[in-house]
């Protein structure tokens, strides 16, 4: 997925942080908490480094999470069972069980963090076509637009609709109209690239967005993309066509998400004005 510098994804409120922060932050607060550690020796510092397994483990992952608790173990253990002069016995059972409690928070952190995963993925996907939801696609949207706004590419911005659809559903039952819906969504998937995008934005409307090197490039995207859903919705359970409306950004364009969806919606239905099975390619209206 292609994110524009310094664009704040969602999650949890240091969900943003890079690798190499959360490095720093893991680092200065471990140094704090040895200086407290050696200034209140009796205060004992063991729980204060779960919080920063914990850490490792959401933002890092498995292998640098058992790395912190091993060094949070051996700092916490070791240094003070040296001045206390405890009896082996005694020091490894308390290495036993710091670092038992250590390697649950680290097992325990990482499962949560990969459940939260999935179901973030799950919730950005529509369940009977797999495209985005409306609310990933238009993150995705605004993600890629900004970096057609620093001069990385030309953007087409598409609407689609399927002609008719109401009609399927009232003859030949939801199943049918599903079954166009997959079609779609899987002929769009076999057009497009990896930097693309497609979401559904509600019933039978969805919108795609191509990434191309020149305008006239994004030109023949849009219309390779409507000849794919057009020859894969023919060969659908019900044979229908399909209607397309455009948005043209030129690499540097500045524009804002919601008026080019509007633009490309406007072109979608001057398309289909004109007939069924048609597409209508603009540019960003002047405002």
């Amino acid at each position: 997925m292609l994110v524009p510098e310094g664009y704040k994804r969602s999650g949890v409120w240091f969900d943003h942080w890079s690798a190499r922060t959360t490095w720093i932050v893991l680092a200065a607060s471990t140094g704090a908490l040895i200086g407290i550690d050696r200034a209140f020796p009796l205060v004992g510092m063991g729980p204060a480094y779960i919080p920063l397994i914990a850490l490792a483990g959401w933002r890092l992952g498995l292998a640098p999470a058992c790395l912190v608790a091993l060094g949070a173990a051996f700092l916490n253990i070791f240094p003070n069972h040296v001045a206390e002069a405890v009896p082996l016995a005694v020091a490894l059972a308390r290495g036993i069980l710091r670092l038992s409690t250590y390697a649950f928070i680290v097992a325990l952190t990482v499962s949560l963090r990969r459940s939260y995963e999935r179901e973030r993925a799950a919730a950005q996907r529509d369940d009977l076509t797999g495209a985005l939801a409306r609310a990933a696609f238009d993150e995705r949207a605004a993600a890629m637009t900004s970096l057609t706004a620093q001069g990385r590419n030309a953007l087409a911005v598409v609407v689609i609709d399927v002609d008719g659809f109401n009609g399927i559903n009232d003859r030949h039952g939801h199943a049918a109209g599903d079954d166009t819906l997959r079609a779609l969504a899987t002929s769009a998937a076999a057009a497009l690239s990896k930097n693309d995008c497609l979401g559904r934005l509600g019933g039978d409307e969805f919108a795609a967005i191509l990434c191309a090197a020149t305008v006239s490039e994004a030109h023949h995207r849009v219309e390779a993309l409507h000849r794919a859903l057009s020859e894969g919705l023919a060969r659908a359970e019900v044979a229908v066509t399909v209607s397309m409306g455009a948005c043209i950004l030129g690499s540097g364009a500045l524009a804002d998400v919601a008026a080019v969806m509007r633009d490309a919606d406007r072109s979608m239905y001057n398309a289909k004005a004109s007939g069924p099975g048609a597409y209508r390619i603009g540019y960003p209206a002047t405002r």
